[in-house]
């Protein structure tokens, strides 16, 4: 079996509707039309998987100082929602394992980012595959494991190798095929910005799969899937009609 990704991906959720990485976004992104999401796994201080982007607290919540100092009690006390809109105050921080429990149920697949604070790459890499190896051995088809570190995906590699792997980069420097191909990926996950049509047949005649990020104009998302993008990583609901 081949990943089998649509093609459209909620970015952390439905990101431009809900506060990003939280359990409201997955279940907005659902009702929207998506079926599958993408969001972000770094560890608390006592190596809990969490939904977070920034290595800081603040932007997406009312927290301070680095995620990775502070327990995962701790993290979960904070308002990851009022900052978005009033509407979603009390929203919390959810864990790895909540947000794998919530996608379950409501059907859709995972796009899961190790995004490791600096120093915790390894260990990082080696919770997510533990949990999924744990909670997720029967989702093999429906979870793609991406990062911009190397060494994340080799761990993914090495520790949860039935998964399917994707190679996160800015744009397709020098190296990238055999690196890709090294760390047994499946798909090349580039920033759409520089992305042009050569650089999308180069991805799939090296055999890759293509998600591009973060792509909010409908305009855009059409050409791109129109130069063979298999999937675009969006904030929009609005592209579900539109692309459809």
């Amino acid at each position: 079996m081949s990943l089998q990704v649509s093609r459209l991906v909620g970015h952390r959720g439905i990101a431009a509707e809900a506060p990003e990485n939280t359990l409201t976004g997955f279940r907005l992104a659902a009702e929207a039309g998506f079926s599958w999401v993408e969001f972000d796994v770094m560890l608390s201080a006592d190596d809990v998987p969490m939904l977070h982007h920034d290595e800081e607290l603040g932007r997406t919540n009312d927290g301070s100082g680095p995620l990775c100092a502070e327990t995962a009690a701790a993290l979960k006390r904070l308002d990851a929602g009022a900052w978005f809109d009033k509407g979603f105050s009390g929203e919390r921080i959810p864990t790895f394992e909540e947000a794998i429990s919530c996608c379950r149920a409501l059907g859709l697949a995972m796009n899961v980012e190790i995004k490791p604070a600096a120093g915790h790459e390894i260990r990082t890499a080696e919770i997510v595959a533990e949990t999924l190896n744990a909670l997720c051995p029967d989702l093999t088809e429906r979870i793609v494991v991406s990062s911009f570190v190397p060494d994340c995906l080799k761990v993914a590699k090495e520790k949860a190798p039935d998964f399917y792997r994707g190679y996160l980069c800015e744009s397709l420097a020098d190296g990238w095929r055999q690196a890709a191909e090294e760390l047994g990926c499946v798909s090349v996950h580039p920033n759409h910005r520089p992305l042009n049509e050569a650089a999308v047949a180069a991805i799939r005649q090296a055999g890759f799969k293509t998600l591009t990020y973060t792509v909010n104009d409908p305009e855009r998302a059409a050409t791109l899937i129109a130069w063979g993008v298999d999937a675009v990583i969006t904030d929009e609901p609005s592209l579900v009609a539109a692309l459809a």
